[in-house]
């Protein structure tokens, strides 16, 4: 097969010719294709002036979207990493705007995201976040978010609850990530996984691992999800902060994750009553930026692509040393100043506190 000719590229920066890469060898800079002009970083440090662009649906959205998904699977794959998600990509689907970056600090992107809607206006996105350190995450990853995505649709469209989505949707994520993993019996793929489906003024949300679902008003915000580790489990069930499973080794580690080698599959899943606002679905390349759950609000200014893209470049800008991913989804009526704050306790079908042992069983060697 011959190989896609690159498009010449330099620096944005001290304008250096370059063949290949993202950043500058000589300065750092990002480095852009010929001749596309690259608007120049603001004195005000907004880092999304710069950013690449790859748009994968550039068209007018209608009023109603139709029934379908769109995904951040590369146009041209990265010949080191076949299989996975565009570097830098952003889409739109109705009232959500979605999108992915490569981030700083990695040489490709093992985050994957899909957003689409039913064929009755259900609107949905996931993400999934690849384990880094075990080859190929980046495929299995995206292989997870589209049969995921396509599941979610099929279910949706038969009639099925969101509820019943979301689980067949998970299964499909977690089946199709193990599938990538049988050639790598001793350090197979793995991704963590999250999807929101948003039913009128409510939204069923479902994950596996640390990527978060946050749900944004006007002036106030909250985290909707709870990360699958021993720490979070215990800030969530509002342990005394010297509990010594907090001193584990594996307090911060994944107790669950979707791949061959993963626990049996348990996902979580819960319904919430949301009062307008946006739904924010993110990988921890974001969320990890956040010292709270209400550094969401309020959003950055503009339509839900604007506000994706305003998120990945302050993850960027905060230095970008994961991939990051995001989908915005946009609720009506807007949320009122003033109005209640989502209190994930109404709707929480498992979550339940690990002790260190059976965190460390889970683990098995640790992710």
């Amino acid at each position: 097969m011959t190989q896609p000719t690159m498009a010449p590229k330099k620096c944005s920066l001290c304008s250096l010719p370059a063949e290949i890469g993202r950043y500058c060898e000589d300065c750092g800079g990002d480095l852009v294709e010929e001749p596309t002009p690259v608007a120049s970083v603001p004195d005000d440090g907004d880092a999304t002036a710069a950013l690449p662009v790859t748009v994968l649906a550039e068209q007018e959205e209608p009023e109603t979207p139709p029934a379908g998904w769109i995904s951040s699977a590369a146009e041209v794959d990265n010949p080191d990493h076949p299989g996975g998600s565009s570097d830098h990509a952003e889409f739109r689907h109705g009232n959500i705007g979605a999108g992915t970056d490569v981030g700083k600090r990695h040489h490709y992107n093992q985050d994957s995201i899909a957003a689409g809607h039913s064929e009755a206006g259900h609107a949905f996105a996931v993400v999934c976040d690849g384990v880094s350190g075990a080859t190929d995450s980046e495929r299995a990853s995206l292989a997870g978010t589209e049969a995921s995505a396509q599941a979610m649709l099929e279910a949706l469209n038969a009639g099925e609850l969101p509820e019943a989505a979301s689980q067949r949707a998970v299964e499909a994520a977690h089946a199709a990530v193990a599938e990538v993993g049988r050639q790598y019996p001793d350090s197979p793929p793995s991704c963590t996984y999250v999807s929101a489906i948003t039913d009128g003024d409510e939204v069923v949300i479902c994950w596996v691992g640390d990527s978060r679902v946050y749900w944004a008003g006007a002036d106030q915000s909250n985290e909707l999800t709870v990360d699958d580790t021993i720490a979070a489990r215990l800030d969530y069930a509002g342990a005394d902060p010297n509990d010594e499973r907090y001193k584990s080794p594996y307090a911060k580690a994944l107790l669950a994750w979707l791949g061959a080698d993963a626990p049996n599959l348990n996902p979580n899943l819960i319904r919430l009553t949301v009062d307008g606002g946006h739904i924010v679905v993110c990988s921890d390349g974001l969320s990890r930026y956040f010292s709270g759950p209400g550094d969401l609000a309020p959003l950055p200014e503009g339509d839900v692509s604007a506000k994706t893209v305003a998120l990945i470049g302050k993850a960027l800008q905060c230095g970008g040393h994961d991939n990051i991913s995001v989908a915005v989804i946009e609720l009506s009526p807007p949320q009122p100043i003033g109005g209640p704050v989502v209190d994930i306790q109404e709707g929480t079908t498992k979550l339940r506190v690990d002790s260190e042992a059976e965190g460390t069983t889970l683990l098995r060697g640790g992710r």
